[in-house]
């Protein structure tokens, strides 16, 4: 990082406006390898709004990385011939493969497969930044049916992905349904404290309902949760599925500020200590769910889902679904934003560190218990592999003596 850093000076010779800082002092968030550490364009979501409504645009497509690595069209709406799934070529010129580069290295995360992630949702903001609005957009993009290609130009979106809009709509973050099998299916995009009555109203509707219907098994979605505060999770989620004493971390790293000092404590000390504090679910809920439950995680699962994740697994409450986390087992947290007054950037960083509830891991993602291929180009795909696996190993037959 003190290489990357020298090289960034280097290339300092004149005053810039704040997109070209941040093109320059970003490429040191890899470098970080936390997702909660990093050097941004501040108010990203406020300010693509504001573009949009200034009658702006964004490229028109949403992306997902394959597992070839190749950049493959999620969305595509209204362009007639381009499909979910067809391979990106070309956008403006850019390539694909220089696309994907000049947004990974300057991307933050855990690791490389968060990074992916990270910039699969961020897609549009980060073209925005690094080559700005051009109103229409060359696409050149690949049939993964057919393996032709084909050229379009495309007006520019006016409407933004659910990840890059400031107050995205309850109705797009949480979804519950009854699936074939007799399957309980609660899906939570976020964990976000501006969202709590609408996770706690959807949370007591779903878990009504799936009381009154007998479920036999749940899957509890969390594959496009990129976290938020831990409440939400245990009094919405943890309250409907346990009955156990939890938590999700055996012992902390923190730093010292002002703001979390005691009498005698010395700003910037890093202090540590064991956690032994459980929390407690209700004893008696009349729709708490008592049979077989899975989270399905993907690798944009961070933060306090990651959170929400090992507590459940660690403590034996849910079977994790899904590949390795592409976010690691053990988080930081506490972010603070450190403003940056000559650039107008803002700088991100966490002062405190989880250990998991089993302490071990750290190095890695969470291991999953049902391993289930991830395809974040067609995620259905995923979901019905995991549905699969319930019917296949775990649902007995109506009927049928145990």
């Amino acid at each position: 990082m003190d290489e990357e850093a020298a090289r960034i000076r280097r290339t300092l010779s004149g005053p810039m406006k704040r997109r070209q800082a941040w093109k320059q002092f970003s490429l040191l968030n890899p470098y970080l390898k936390d997702g909660h550490s990093g050097i941004y364009m501040p108010d990203y979501r406020d300010a693509l709004e504001a573009h949009i409504a200034a009658g702006g645009r964004i490229v028109p497509i949403e992306v997902r990385f394959a597992a070839d690595q190749s950049l493959r069209v999620l969305v595509a709406p209204g362009i007639q011939g381009v499909k979910p799934g067809d391979r990106v070529i070309s956008i403006n010129g850019y390539s694909a493969k220089q696309l994907a580069a000049a947004m990974l290295e300057r991307s933050p995360g855990d690791t490389l497969a968060f990074r992916r992630a990270w910039v699969e949702r961020r897609f549009a903001a980060l073209y925005w930044f690094l080559y700005g609005d051009t109103g229409h957009y060359e696409l050149a993009a690949e049939s993964v049916q057919s393996g032709c290609r084909l050229q379009v130009r495309l007006a520019g979106a006016t409407m933004l992905p659910e990840a890059l809009q400031s107050k995205p709509k309850a109705q797009d973050l949480f979804d519950w349904r009854i699936l074939p099998g007799e399957i309980g299916y609660l899906r939570v995009d976020t964990f976000d404290p501006g969202q709590s009555d609408a996770l706690a109203n959807v949370a007591k509707t779903a878990f009504t309902q799936f009381k009154q219907r007998g479920i036999r098994a749940l899957i509890i979605d969390v594959r496009e949760n990129g976290g938020g505060d831990d409440p939400l999770w245990q009094q919405s989620l943890m309250e409907y599925i346990t009955e156990k004493p939890y938590s999700q971390l055996s012992r902390y790293t923190v730093r010292v500020t002002k703001d979390n000092a005691s009498p005698g404590d010395v700003i910037g000390d890093v202090q540590r200590a064991e956690y032994t504090k459980r929390f407690m679910p209700t004893p008696v809920n009349p729709i708490r769910f008592d049979g077989p439950v899975y989270i399905l995680a993907g690798p944009y699962s961070y933060s306090a889902t990651i959170q929400f994740i090992v507590a459940a697994q660690d403590f034996g409450i849910a079977k994790i679904a899904g590949e390795e986390t592409a976010a690691l087992s053990c988080q930081t947290g506490q972010v603070r934003r450190v403003e940056q007054a000559k650039t107008g950037l803002a700088a991100f960083t966490p002062i405190i560190a989880y250990t998991r509830p089993s302490g071990q891991g750290c190095e890695r993602g969470v291991i999953p218990d049902v391993p289930i291929t991830i395809n974040e180009v067609t995620p259905d795909e995923t979901l019905n592999s995991l549905l699969s696996w319930i019917g296949a190993n775990q649902l007995t037959p109506r009927g049928a003596k145990l």
